[in-house]
């Protein structure tokens, strides 16, 4: 049977069992606007959401009982009939995000939709249970950091870096072996006891950079992941596009065997740094914004540049996004250079050029594929 999280979400988080839901429709349409807006007053509320106002208080009467609301009231009252002020109980529910990435897993704790705690962990070995076994105690550790208990877990998002195969199966980089071509959902569920919803690490890192960094006022962007590999994320109305097949921005498609050295992919780096003598250097050594100045980063830097450029402008022709932003793991410092040297494919027609996206630099630099994965069981149920 294919597995399905919301089958495995605590009773006392649902708030009905035939179908099986946290909230409805009208609960989620209302609870996504107030955590979008928090302190807002519940007489806004009435227009956006074309509801009565019967039907309003109604809503909100029901969302309150159940603790997930808390009123407050401005002192600086409008004229008029007094109206409560609505932001999400953060103590509510707890969601767990967990990012697995060559070299390192990041785990991101959150409460109804605000980080509270992240962690990093090695990325070691060959034994996928092992590793799922010190993620249960890195877990346990989170939540002993806020007194929590597993049951106040909703739910948990993995990210993992790799191409999107079945179900929530990832054909993962070669260091990575052990987490490819499984169905790890279910395993992770059972390890943790808790609903596992999975996707690939740099949609979860795009969704982070929607929501909390500077894609949160731009609807449509790219979002380009240089990890240990070279992938992505497209972000459309401000939620991620994933394709028929979860794999839409996977931009290492862009290029063939014979290029693959020529991507601006940190693990190319890397390689070229340790043949430069650096033979000891690990990925999370590359956050070292002190890195432009290494010997072999600059004519590395050169080298990829026209594959970054490659990429920018197949983004531009087939997405035609607002923003691109240059994320992962990737340094400032790098990120920077790697903007200066873009190119676009724009020339004029009739002495006009193109509307061309504005690049920028990831605003969500630690853990970002861990705290986009803490906010997919609450976009899949309450917002």
């Amino acid at each position: 049977m294919k597995y399905d999280p919301l089958n495995h979400v605590a009773v006392h988080f649902l708030r009905d069992m035939q179908p099986l839901r946290v909230a409805s429709r009208n609960e989620r349409d209302l609870l996504r606007l107030i955590w979008k807006s928090p302190g807002i007053e519940r007489s806004d509320l009435t227009e956006p959401l074309d509801l009565t106002q019967q039907s309003l208080h109604r809503i909100v009467a029901r969302l309150h009982e159940r603790g997930m609301l808390v009123f407050s009231h401005s002192e600086t009252r409008r004229p008029g009939p007094p109206s409560p002020e609505l932001t999400l109980r953060k103590e509510w529910c707890l969601t767990l995000g967990i990012s697995v990435n060559v070299g390192s897993i990041g785990l991101c704790l959150m409460g109804f939709g605000e980080p509270l705690e992240k962690m990093e962990i090695p990325q070691a070995g060959s034994s996928l249970s092992a590793e799922m076994e010190r993620i249960e105690a890195a877990v346990e550790e989170l939540l002993a950091r806020r007194g929590a208990e597993r049951r106040d877990v909703l739910g948990v998002g993995l990210a993992v870096a790799g191409h999107r195969m079945l179900e929530t199966a990832f054909n993962c980089p070669l260091p990575l072996a052990h987490w490819s071509l499984i169905d790890l959902a279910p395993l992770l569920g059972e390890q943790l006891g808790l609903p596992v919803w999975a996707d690939n690490v740099a949609r979860t890192a795009a969704l982070a950079e929607a929501i909390f960094g500077v894609g949160r006022d731009v609807a449509d962007f790219a979002y380009i992941a240089h990890l240990h590999g070279y992938g992505g994320g497209l972000v459309s109305g401000g939620m991620p596009f994933r394709g028929k097949f979860g794999n839409a921005g996977e931009f290492s498609v862009l290029f063939g065997r014979q290029d693959y050295e020529e991507r601006p992919a940190l693990g190319v780096l890397l390689e070229h740094l340790r043949a430069k003598g650096r033979l000891n250097l690990t990925l999370k050594d590359l956050k070292n914004e002190k890195l432009m100045d290494w010997d072999g980063v600059t004519e590395w830097v050169d080298r990829v540049t026209p594959a970054h450029n490659r990429a920018i402008n197949a983004i531009c022709a087939i997405f035609d996004p607002a923003l691109i932003v240059l994320g992962g793991e990737l340094p400032h410092s790098l990120a920077t250079m790697l903007i200066e040297r873009t190119e676009f494919n724009n020339l004029p027609r009739h002495g006009v050029l193109r509307d061309v996206p504005r690049l920028a630099v990831a605003q969500i630099t630690d853990a970002p594929g861990a705290i986009g994965a803490a906010l997919i069981p609450l976009f899949e149920t309450v917002l």
